[in-house]
């Protein structure tokens, strides 16, 4: 077994619709949504994953995900992550993307958010099962008032409407607007079928080797690490899956990932 995809089910929709469009058939091991709110719980279930796999390159389509893949030991094959901070940057384009798109303060969505994560709209629905909606509106009031909008990532895999409506209520309570935001394919695409040169974009861990958080520091943290450099530049560079349509940059929404 050559490649194997280890991906959140959070961003399901747009994994398979990648492998789709790109006639890919990768394995595929799903991590349940909301692990990465639990950084420890998802090293845990990632390094189970690292211990038990059979094949020769293991995509592991997570970003940073607050240090949940810090720590990680890989096994006898080579290991390939997105140097993102997490998967909303993944599904945007880019780290500088995503920070553009936070001004106003942002609170992203996608169809996938809504169906796995403890968003803003199952956290309300608690409160108000817990408190009652007076003390639950309170509640989310102070919990999201730093926030501006609410923004759906037009990943062009479901319809932004659906999710309108859902977050619509809940939306003008809190004085949020709504706004579809364009996402942009060229990274997750990169990921899925390689080459995975970019060292900018792409972590490259040689068989047994250690993930750092040094791997990261120059993205979160704005310095340089020479051991990303020293520890998984050796490691071989798998060539590039033949693309039919070349995947669209930003600014209007994607058709594919």
């Amino acid at each position: 077994m050559e490649t194997v995809l280890v991906a959140c089910q959070t961003i399901e929709d747009e994994i398979q619709a990648g492998l789709e469009r790109f006639s890919l058939s990768y394995p595929i091991i799903w991590l349940e949504g909301g692990l990465h709110n639990s950084p420890d719980k998802l090293r845990k279930r990632v390094q189970e994953i690292l211990d038990s796999v059979q094949c020769q390159r293991l995509l592991i389509a997570l970003g940073y995900c607050g240090g949940g893949v810090s720590g990680l030991s890989t096994g006898n094959f080579q290991t390939v992550l997105p140097l993102a901070d997490d998967c909303l940057s993944l599904l945007l384009g880019s780290m500088e993307a995503r920070r553009l798109a936070s001004r106003p303060a942002t609170y992203f969505l996608t169809a996938g958010w809504m169906r796995h994560e403890n968003n803003l709209v199952t956290t309300y629905h608690h409160a108000v099962e817990r408190f009652g909606k007076r003390q639950a509106d309170r509640i989310n009031q102070l919990m999201f008032k730093h926030y501006r909008r609410i923004g759906l990532v037009q990943t062009g895999c479901y319809d932004p409407q659906e999710v309108n409506v859902q977050v619509e209520p809940l939306a003008d309570t809190l004085g949020l607007t709504i706004e579809t935001l364009p996402g942009d394919n060229d990274w997750l695409g990169g990921f899925l079928t390689g080459p995975h040169t970019d060292r900018e974009r792409f972590l490259v861990a040689a068989p047994h080797s250690v993930i750092s958080f040094e791997a990261w520091s120059k993205l979160l943290m704005g310095t340089e690490s020479s051991s990303q450099v020293t520890q998984f530049d050796s490691a071989p560079v798998f060539p590039a899956v033949p693309t039919l349509l070349s995947p669209p940059r930003g600014g209007r929404p994607v058709e594919g990932v």
